[in-house]
């Protein structure tokens, strides 16, 4: 059910594609013994509860289901519009609810145009030249068999990403028909609770008192522009209400590597800097990083780097022996992973104690925060 407001399509194909995460294991929904669909009267009065709180927060949303025409094994599909005070959170979507009424699929999918039953990797190379001809990188695909859920095939597509490999995980049906970019969901559960679930906030790249009433998670790319401008109203905002705001702040890394050319050196350079130096010193560093963010490039984001490490007290050898090493890129892959299990689409992304906030105007944060902190002070915000 995403915006149709994307900053880049390319950005929207790939991080759609979201990993349903290991679950407890149920028996299997077999093509040839198809579960009886549940009443459409009861899918439907959840499906507008549950889309509700699964769609990106508008104080007032109206949600509208009805049912679709699309295809898919196990699972009925059903057309959902929501409305709002905002223009730009409008959104409309055709969704999937399984048959048995435990599983919710939102997102991207496409068919092939010559399908076959899945035997081997070999029959996924469909998929993996869409994603080849999209990125023009390598494509690798092999089966995830912990992944299979509701009758679907658990898939991984790995890409050359220049600073290691990135798994793209994603579901296809078994007679290799079509490809599913997205994540399932608990339909019975709460999403906001869910997404909780699939956060780890134990990285610790974190500012704000531990104790906090409110939790902030952040999934944003150092050279991204509408993060910096973003990332600053949320500091301009959280300072203005000190005192009156509880809240705590955990930073995600989500570097764009198929189209920002240091964002992934910059993620390796903050998560160095963090590992030796601490979060504040992270944090100077991200701030550093914005403010010459429009003269950066692929070699000077390394001299930046040494300089700040080396400023914060870091030996030079500390900071190189981990700079750009594996290491440091499988932690921030473990943030992107993370990031395509949660359905993030675009950066910044955030996260308020589970609900999504897609800050597409200026006041959205702040309206949602005085849900939790009535006196909740306005700040200017400079255009």
């Amino acid at each position: 059910m995403r915006r149709r407001n994307r900053a880049a399509l390319l950005l929207a194909a790939l991080s759609l594609f979201g990993l349903a995460p290991a679950r407890t294991k149920r028996a299997p929904t077999h093509p040839s013994a198809p579960v009886p669909e549940a009443p459409a009267a009861g899918t439907e009065k959840r499906l507008v509860e549950y889309a509700g709180l699964y769609l990106p927060w508008d104080p007032d949303g109206k949600i509208t289901v009805q049912k679709a025409t699309l295809k898919l094994p196990g699972f009925s599909s059903w057309r959902v519009q929501r409305t709002g005070r905002y223009e730009s959170l409008k959104a409309e979507a055709v969704v999937f609810v399984s048959n048995d009424g435990k599983w919710f699929f939102e997102g991207d999918s496409f068919r092939n145009p010559s399908p076959m039953p899945l035997r081997s990797e070999a029959d996924l190379a469909w998929i993996g030249a869409r994603y080849t001809k999209l990125v023009g990188a390598r494509a690798r695909m092999h089966f995830v068999p912990e992944r299979d859920t509701a009758g679907l095939k658990g898939i991984a597509i790995v890409l050359e990403s220049g600073f290691g490999s990135v798994a793209i995980p994603g579901l296809v049906t078994p007679d290799g028909s079509i490809y599913l970019a997205g994540s399932l969901w608990d339909f019975q559960a709460d999403p906001r609770a869910e997404r909780r679930r699939r956060i780890d906030l134990t990285a610790q790249r974190v500012s704000g008192p531990a104790d906090a009433a409110v939790t902030i998670v952040e999934y944003a790319d150092m050279e991204c522009q509408y993060c910096r401008f973003r990332g600053r109203q949320l500091d301009k905002l959280l300072a203005a209400n000190n005192g009156i705001a509880s809240v705590r702040r955990h930073y995600k890394f989500f570097p764009l590597w198929f189209t920002h050319a240091w964002a992934m050196k910059a993620a390796s350079a903050g998560d160095c800097l963090f590992r030796l130096s601490g979060a504040p010193a992270f944090f100077r560093f991200k701030e550093l990083v914005y403010g010459r963010q429009d003269n950066l490039s692929v070699s000077a984001i390394d001299e930046l780097a040494i300089t700040s490490a080396e400023g914060e007290g870091a030996a030079r050898s500390d900071f190189l022996g981990c700079y750009l090493r594996d290491e440091s890129f499988d932690r921030v892959r473990k943030d992107m992973d993370e990031g395509y299990r949660l359905g993030v689409n675009s950066t910044p992304t955030y996260f308020v104690d589970g609900t999504q906030i897609a800050w597409t105007e200026d006041k959205i944060m702040e309206d949602f925060l005085r849900t939790k902190f009535p006196r909740l002070k306005t700040i200017v915000y400079e255009k």
